[in-house]
């Protein structure tokens, strides 16, 4: 077989738009979808077929009402429940995905090397209702389902987000596995692997069932807490005991695990949040100043220091978070977060030179000229009277003479531009406007 493709059956096929349709690929996947007026919704994504032979291949599907097995080799590869097709007739199909040749000229050029061929050698359809019966009563007793296959098929849903059906077929496999143990020795211990238990407890905590996901993560840390597994463990901890509401709980698992956490900036904000909800703002703020640290460019994280610094009375600490979030807003072009930040500004930074210029800048945007001439006149009073003096910003000049330039003060608008061009001569905009207005003044 040349290129990728697949082959399988279609069955309940009511017309030509609605169908059931099972494709195994010459990768050696399997996958199920169910076609209704032409649209496709995928019901299983593709899943590895264990020992995959692709020149012999035994399909079967069991049809049960709403409950649908395929069996790949006499070896249970699936199931899954769709009562959306409820009965139809049955065909062969087959898929090219176009890794062959990529035009119709290279696909004539080496059409011998690169045709995709499947055949049906039998097909049987066996519509005896005590057939079906026992066909149905095998593959769903739990001692004829390899358990391995199951954790395969809740990997693939996993990925589906189809987090209820990739629960249940953990738990299948956990139980299948059990009871082989119980064959063997009574007293064995119960087999769990960190991966399995990881994905678990991520099913889990997303269906909102946190008691469930708590004890998952919960066997991790007792067993595998230096594993890879174990270290993403800490983290859905921290996850679930925030959902769950559980803050207090929340920060000392985090002190007690802080080495471990420490440069995680979803734990740290996760903390940070507890800090909050605990009304610990001082603790709150620190932990949001670390997560801004890990993370500068996540204004938010400033914006959150910030207003934690406010509540704990840290006026200048709370003063520099807001300019500096305001900054990332402004150059993100984050209009939202800069809006909801600018009244804070305003408030907090009233005598604070950098604040005023970030409050002008603001109100030119939204093109309130007379508040902008207002901010930007005190920022530069404030600026100069400062020891040592800091830097002028030249985008604060910039807008500045652009106002007077609009409100046709050509004059004083170069005055302001030139002064901007001055301290960023690299800056083509500055210095095309500078000339564009100093012609009109000519």
């Amino acid at each position: 077989m040349g290129g990728y493709a697949a082959a399988g059956i279609n069955f309940r096929i009511t017309d030509e738009d609605t169908y059931y349709m099972t494709l195994i690929s010459s990768k050696g996947y399997f996958r199920v979808d169910a076609v209704k007026n032409s649209s496709p919704k995928t019901l299983i994504a593709w899943t590895e077929v264990s020992d995959f032979d692709e020149n012999n291949i035994n399909l079967k599907i069991i049809a049960y009402d709403a409950y649908l097995i395929f069996i790949i080799n006499n070896k249970w590869i699936a199931e899954i429940c769709d009562d959306s097709i409820g009965y139809g007739s049955v065909g062969f199909t087959t898929v090219s995905y176009g890794d062959a040749a990529d035009t119709e000229e290279e696909q004539n050029e080496t059409s011998d090397d690169y045709i995709c061929k499947a055949m049906l050698d039998q097909i049987i359809i066996d519509t005896r209702l005590k057939v079906i019966d026992n066909c149905f009563n095998k593959w769903t007793d739990e001692m004829n389902i390899n358990a391995e296959y199951r954790l395969r098929l809740a990997e693939t849903f996993a990925v589906m987000n189809e987090y209820s059906g990739a629960l249940d077929q953990i738990k299948k496999a956990w139980k299948r596995r059990d009871a082989a143990i119980r064959v063997v020795a009574i007293d064995l211990e119960i087999v769990r692997t960190r991966k399995e238990l990881l994905l678990a407890s991520r099913m889990a905590f997303r269906l909102g069932l946190y008691a469930e996901a708590e004890e998952y993560v919960n066997s991790i840390l007792d067993q595998w807490p230096d594993s890879p597994e174990g270290k993403s463990a800490f983290t859905e901890k921290l996850k679930i005991l925030y959902e769950s509401e559980k803050y207090a709980e929340l920060k000392d698992f985090a002190l007690k695990n802080s080495k471990k956490i420490k440069n995680d900036v979803d734990c740290v904000t996760m903390t940070a949040q507890s800090h909050w909800q605990l009304k610990e703002y001082i603790e709150s703020a620190e932990m949001w100043a670390k997560a801004f640290k890990l993370n500068s460019e996540n204004g938010v994280y400033a914006a959150n220091a910030a207003n934690a610094y406010e509540f704990a009375a840290n006026e200048n600490e709370a003063v520099k978070y807001y300019i500096t979030a305001g900054k990332i807003f402004l150059n993100q072009d984050n209009t939202p977060e800069l809006a909801a930040l600018v009244p804070k500004l305003s408030l907090h930074g009233e005598n604070n030179w950098e604040a005023r210029s970030l409050a002008g800048k603001w109100a030119f945007s939204i093109e309130d000229y007379d508040k902008a001439l207002h901010d930007f006149d005190a920022a530069e009073r404030m600026r100069r009277v400062i020891k040592p003096k800091p830097n002028p910003d030249p985008a604060v000049y910039y807008l500045w003479g652009l106002i007077y330039y609009i409100r046709k003060k050509n004059k004083t608008a170069v005055r302001l531009i030139e002064k901007a061009a001055a301290l960023a001569p690299d800056y083509d905009l500055f210095r095309e406007k500078l000339e564009e207005i100093k012609k009109q003044c000519k």
